[in-house]
């Protein structure tokens, strides 16, 4: 039930990446009215989506990196747990 809303968001993401970066294509060349050009002044801000996306996805995966489990634990991929049994915790059973 949770993969569903992130797998929209990440189309959602893709999308807009994909509009802006198709955006700024297009209008590269256009023919600017000055200092307040409203096409230039979209352009930046596309840029800067794009720019603090990149920058917010990278982010995002170093601290998986950093914060996921190490697998190397064991041969079989996962991590050790210790053990709590009575043998382990040296308790004596006597009658």
């Amino acid at each position: 039930m949770t993969k569903r809303p992130a797998a929209v968001l990440a189309v959602l993401l893709a999308l807009v990446m994909l509009f802006s970066a198709a955006y700024i294509a297009l209008e590269a060349d256009h023919d600017c009215c000055g200092e307040d050009c409203a096409v230039c002044a979209l352009l930046r801000a596309c840029e800067d989506l794009l720019r603090n996306l990149l920058l917010t996805a990278a982010l995002l995966s170093a601290a998986g990196r950093l914060c996921a489990p190490s697998r190397a634990a064991s041969p079989t991929g996962t991590r050790f747990a210790p053990s709590h049994t009575l043998t382990a915790l040296k308790v004596k059973l006597s009658d």
